[in-house]
């Protein structure tokens, strides 16, 4: 068989290499539109105060699945209902409160070093708000849950090296060994039972 696959690769180099350099450049754009939508996605969004507590316009808005959202409003709400202090304060002039929030965002865009370390600190996303009762401006920074995770390692036992690959999801996780590469030697399924 690998003889054939040989002699196939020998008869027929100019169509195999124009197949490869296609993948190739197809994989470098996909990868890039990936990292640029990422970028978009983490630059600071201005969003109504009335709505930061509205898990599906946080959805919509965040790009973010419904448990993520309703998780972020609920955050946000316990911090509008005085439970969650502000990590930072700090002030800016500005002639209004909207222009405010609007020089915030930019200033968290582009890094802007007067700002306090923690606003411009790189997030999954961040929400910017005003409080017109309070003549304020909020900045929220997201780290969001990512349920799903690959995972590789080795494992020793009994003086063998396995290799090991797993998944998780959520709290569960499962994970197969081999030694040879061939067949699965070994397997454990776990469960995440405290997190903090």
């Amino acid at each position: 068989m690998f003889v054939q696959i040989k002699s196939f690769l020998q008869e027929h180099w100019k169509f195999c290499l124009s197949i490869s350099l296609c993948i190739t450049f197809f994989v470098i754009a996909l990868l890039t539109y990936m990292r640029n939508s990422e970028k978009r996605l983490e630059q600071p969004k201005t969003i109504r105060y009335e709505d930061t507590t509205n898990s599906d316009k946080i959805a919509h808005t965040l790009h973010v699945d419904s448990g993520n959202a309703k998780e972020i409003t609920r955050e946000i709400q316990y911090i509008h209902d005085g439970k969650t202090s502000p990590d930072v304060t700090y002030y800016v002039t500005a002639p209004t409160i909207e222009k405010a929030a609007e020089q915030t965002a930019n200033q968290i865009k582009t890094g802007d070093a007067t700002l306090p370390s923690v606003a411009i600190e790189k997030t999954d996303r961040t929400v910017v708000t005003t409080d017109p009762k309070k003549q304020k401006v909020d900045v929220y920074k997201i780290n969001l849950r990512k349920d799903h995770r690959i995972k590789a390692g080795i494992l020793q036992a009994d003086g063998k090296t396995y290799g090991g690959i797993g998944y998780q999801a959520g709290r569960w996780e499962g994970t197969v060994y081999t030694r040879d590469g061939r067949s699965i030697q070994a397997a454990s399924v776990m469960y995440t039972v405290k997190q903090w």
